[in-house]
């Protein structure tokens, strides 16, 4: 048997041969783009592509087959990646999209609810000069945004306990909305009744149903029945209209106050960071000054490590990534739209290479947004 550094000196020549050799693959890479560029041939050919790996591959054993397979096909996207930037420099025409680099002015914004909820604290930090105005629904605030009677709209589209907001990113698609801006508002849920009620005449509680969740072991550890309402200040107009003492709401300290009830205990939602994040969306994609954050959505063939494949793209351009989850998609059934949310912006080399080549090679891709996330300084 052979000493240890004798083995680690052979691996060593052969990681130097292999780093020649991947050079000199790269630059052959840039020269097929240079001479698709003039012919106009398309970068990306699976058919091709499956040609080369079943051709190198032959003769193989199959557990080592498969790791050479997964190695080509790693030096094969790369050769494309190399060839997508290359095209992207010499002809930056060819980039799909084309975001507005100046801010529009907001002078009429919508929310869901009424004054004192979290998205009224949350469109208030956003938009301090606008006009805010409350509709019942989400839905009724995409469709008067895109139908150009608001300049934005403010939505939650997740919760650090509770989660995505699906229903808000199902609007996005149907209305072809982009996000502009996005607020994380730090959520303190209390309890809160008509005066003279306590803890203990308390039977119900009502909110949101994504709040209730949120304040699920203080709901249980008193025994609380629950009563769903489409948003959290409304609970608390209703819980002041009632006149209940045995029903409370859970809201936010200025719903309470605004209806003129009693705060019986503050923060009892489960997590001491919860936070929900907020965005603002307008029928404009934007990339303004201070944007560090791209929202893209997308759907995949039906093969296997065609997921895979794309995070493997975000991570070879230096993508960071900071959150991925899927939506089904209703006309077709198991079939799913991915959306992923990463750090960088729409003027960045990297990124724009990384969405020209996204836009070739997958079935549907749309940039769902472009912007900069702010955050509450106090707790609301």
């Amino acid at each position: 048997m052979r000493e240890l550094n004798e083995i680690r000196r052979d691996i060593n020549a052969v990681d130097e041969q292999l780093r020649e050799l991947f050079l000199k693959r790269m630059s052959l890479a840039c020269e097929v783009a240079d001479s698709k560029a003039e012919t106009g041939d398309r970068i990306f050919k699976p058919e091709r592509e499956a040609e080369i790996l079943a051709a190198r591959a032959k003769g193989l054993e199959r557990g080592i087959r498969l790791k050479y397979v997964s190695l080509l096909e790693a030096m094969i996207r790369k050769s494309r990646e190399c060839q997508y930037a290359a095209m992207l420099e010499r002809f930056p025409e060819r980039f799909p999209l084309s975001p507005e680099t100046a801010a529009r002015p907001v002078r009429t914004m919508f929310y869901q609810g009424v004054e004192g909820a979290y998205a009224h604290q949350a469109a208030r930090a956003l938009f301090p000069d606008a006009c805010h105005q409350s509709v019942s629904t989400w839905d009724e605030v995409f469709q008067l945004v895109h139908d150009g009677r608001a300049d934005m709209g403010v939505v939650p589209v997740e919760n650090t306990t509770a989660g995505a907001v699906n229903e808000v990113y199902d609007l996005l698609l149907k209305y072809d909305l982009s996000i502009n801006r996005s607020y994380i508002q730090r959520i303190t849920h209390c309890l809160a009744a008509p005066a003279g009620a306590t803890l203990e005449t308390v039977k119900r509680v009502c909110s949101h149903p994504h709040a209730l969740p949120q304040c699920a072991s203080f709901i249980k550890a008193h025994g609380y029945a629950q009563q769903q309402e489409p948003n959290t200040a409304i609970a608390a107009e209703k819980v002041a209209a009632a006149n209940d003492p045995t029903l409370a709401a859970i809201c936010s300290r200025e719903a309470a106050e605004r209806n003129g009830l009693t705060v019986l205990s503050e923060g009892v939602n489960d997590m001491g960071s919860n936070e929900t994040r907020f965005i603002a969306v307008s029928p404009h994609l934007t990339s303004l000054p201070g944007d560090n954050r791209v929202e893209i959505c997308f759907s995949l063939r039906n093969e296997a490590g065609s997921l895979d494949s794309v995070l493997a793209m975000l991570a070879d351009y230096g993508i960071d990534m900071v959150e991925i989850h899927s939506r089904p998609i209703k006309t077709s059934p198991w079939a799913y739209i991915f959306y992923v949310d990463f750090i960088g912006d729409l003027l960045q080399p990297d990124v724009r290479a990384l969405l020209y080549q996204l836009y070739e090679e997958l079935p549907f891709v749309k940039v769902l947004g472009s912007y900069r996330v702010d955050t509450t300084e106090e707790p609301a």
